[in-house]
């Protein structure tokens, strides 16, 4: 599966060609994607980024899929010092250290700017690289036709798609059946997910 290939499926599932409908196609499957996201975030919305800090910011800006933050951690530049930082609320951050003209080695972050950008307390004391690990959305459009949905739940995708779908169509028939063929796959990836954590942190030295 990718994005064009879902497109065509949606139209075909849907029996619908016009242009009304395939305005809406993207947004079918943005709410999709969000859907999976909000009910099954284990399943493979971890991501990792790298990037720099540089000296005296006082804050980096978010991925533009952003949603939730896992870890930050600071590196210096020749990798032989690194710390996470812990999180706290951006009004703990500016009581701890609320002359941001004065540097220092970064002890907090928080989110900021309508959470647009993390917050870095206090403001840092020379260069630093940062590992930020966060869940969020996947890119997936025309340009970014892939992702780690289409390629390892794409049953899953296809039915969240339809379900949104569906109430455009004022199929109520329908909207049962595809709510009944998600929630089953749905059940289904989180039990296999859960059940490969299990195998993995289990103690097989014991009899």
């Amino acid at each position: 599966m990718n994005y064009t290939t879902l497109t065509e499926q949606i139209k075909a599932y849907a029996n619908r060609k016009d242009a009304a409908f395939n305005a809406q196609i993207p947004n079918f499957i943005e709410q999709g994607i969000n859907r999976i996201y909000s009910e099954a975030k284990n399943i493979g919305f971890e991501i990792i980024i790298t990037g720099d800090v540089p000296e005296n910011a006082t804050s980096i800006d978010k991925p533009a899929n952003w949603r939730e933050t896992i870890s930050f951690r600071i590196y210096t530049e020749d990798q032989k010092f690194s710390k996470f930082l812990f999180n706290r609320s951006y009004e703990f951050c500016k009581s701890y250290w609320p002359d941001q003209s004065i540097t220092g080695e970064p002890q907090f972050y928080a989110d900021y700017q309508a959470y647009e950008k993390i917050f870095i307390s206090p403001s840092a004391d020379k260069d630093y690289k940062y590992s930020l690990i966060y869940l969020g959305v996947p890119l997936f459009n025309t340009e970014n036709s892939e992702n780690f949905l289409t390629r390892r739940y794409p049953r899953l995708l296809f039915y969240a798609c339809m379900l949104e779908a569906m109430p455009f169509l004022k199929d109520d028939e329908r909207l049962g059946q595809f709510e009944q063929l998600y929630a089953s796959s749905l059940d289904d990836i989180n039990q296999d997910t859960t059940e490969r954590y299990v195998d993995r942190t289990s103690d097989r030295g014991k009899d």
